[in-house]
């Protein structure tokens, strides 16, 4: 894989800034991610059906990546920086009056 490509690129800036945000966020907005992100995968299955998917563990290790793994890696991260964005505004916002 050409580390010159700007998925490549925008990937590894995704992924920065999500540990950023992990290393800030406290446990239960994690958690919240988390669950959130399970729904939008429930979501998805229910609505498509389930989709057979790869070793997802063995992509966050990988050390080549082809071209669509890479669009997969930022899509998922940036989904990641997304939602952890939302999750922590809103804990910012306080309870909903």
């Amino acid at each position: 894989m050409n580390e010159d490509n700007p998925a490549f690129d925008e990937f590894r800036a995704y992924w920065q800034l999500s540990e950023q945000m992990i290393a800030t966020a406290t446990k239960e907005e994690i958690a919240e991610a988390a669950r959130i992100l399970a729904l939008q995968a429930a979501h998805y299955a229910r609505k498509y059906g389930e989709l057979q998917l790869p070793d997802l563990s063995a992509l966050l290790s990988a050390t080549s990546l082809d071209e669509n793994t890479v669009g997969l890696l930022r899509d998922g991260t940036q989904a990641l920086v997304g939602v952890l964005a939302t999750v922590v505004e809103e804990e910012t916002k306080g309870p909903m009056q």
